[in-house]
C-alpha cells in the first residue's frame, strides 16, 4: 500500500526536526537497553505500571506516547492505543534497540497485530549514509487498513525520511533495499510503532509487537504474577 504523500511530508519533517535537536539516538525510551534486542533481551509484557522500555521521551514528541487499553486486537489481554486529533495529529511509542546492526533487522520477522487505524512501523537508525550528521533516518513502513496481522518483513513499500545512495527519501523500496543503500555501519537505536493519519484524526490499537524475534505483548492492566515488576527479565 502506498502511503500518502502529505503523511509523509509530515513525518519527515518530524523525524528531521528530532535529529536537529541531537537526540535521535541518544534518549531510550523508559529504562536503557545495553544489549541489542533479541528473543533472550526481550519485553515481553509491557502494562502501565511496568512498561518494560516501552514510552516515548523524545524531546520533540512529548506527550505522544500511547496509552495502555483494554480494548482487545488478538488477544484478551488489552492493547496499546494511539488516538490522534487534529492537536495531536501524531502519536508514536518506542522501544531501545541496543544499536542493533541494521543488517540484522531483515532475518526475523517484522509483525504487529491491529485494529482497523492507520499505524507504521518506525525503525530509528543511525550510521546510515545520508551525508549529514550522525547518519540519523527513519525507516518507515505503513500497515494496511483494517484489523489485521501487518506484516512487513517481504514488503516493498518501506521508506526513508532521508536520501540513502540510489535511493531518495521517500522513495518506496524493500527493506532489504533500503538496508543495503544505508551501509554497514548503520544501528537501530530504537523501534516502535506510530499513527499519523492523513486527516489526522483517528484511533489504533496495536499488540503483539515482534521485532529482531523479540514479541511485546501490551496488556490493560498490571501483571499480579510472583515475580512482579521482574517477569520482563525472565526468558
Amino acid at each position: 500500500m502506498e502511503v500518502g504523500k502529505h503523511m509523509k511530508r509530515n513525518l519527515i519533517r518530524a523525524t528531521t526536526v528530532g535529529a536537529a535537536l541531537g537526540i535521535a539516538g541518544l534518549i531510550a525510551p523508559g529504562v536503557a537497553n545495553a544489549a541489542p534486542v533479541d528473543e533472550n533481551n526481550c519485553a515481553k509484557v509491557s502494562t502501565p505500571g511496568n512498561t518494560a522500555g516501552w514510552g516515548n521521551e523524545f524531546s520533540d514528541e512529548e506527550g505522544q506516547a500511547g496509552k495502555y487499553s483494554d480494548v482487545n486486537v488478538n488477544d484478551e489481554d488489552g492493547s496499546l492505543q494511539f488516538v490522534t486529533t487534529a492537536t495531536t495529529p501524531r502519536q508514536a511509542s518506542y522501544h531501545a534497540a541496543g544499536q542493533l546492526p541494521l543488517a540484522d533487522v531483515a532475518k526475523k520477522p517484522l509483525t504487529f497485530h491491529k485494529s482497523a487505524g492507520q499505524a507504521n512501523w518506525q525503525i530509528r537508525v543511525t550510521g546510515a549514509e545520508t551525508g549529514q550528521g550522525n547518519g540519523f533516518a527513519t525507516l518507515v513502513w505503513a500497515a494496511p487498513e483494517g484489523k489485521t496481522l501487518a506484516d512487513a518483513t517481504d514488503s516493498d513499500q518501506w521508506w526513508a525520511t532521508r536520501n540513502l545512495p540510489g535511493i531518495p527519501r521517500a522513495q518506496t523500496a524493500t527493506l532489504a533495499q533500503l538496508i543495503q543503500a544505508a551501509g554497514d555501519d548503520a544501528v537501530v537505536d530504537h523501534y516502535g510503532i506510530s499513527s499519523q493519519p492523513t486527516d489526522s484524526t483517528g484511533t489504533v490499537n496495536i499488540d503483539n509487537v515482534s521485532f529482531n524475534g523479540c514479541t511485546t505483548n501490551f496488556k490493560a492492566t498490571d501483571d499480579a504474577g510472583g515475580f512482579g515488576s521482574l517477569e520482563n527479565l525472565f526468558p
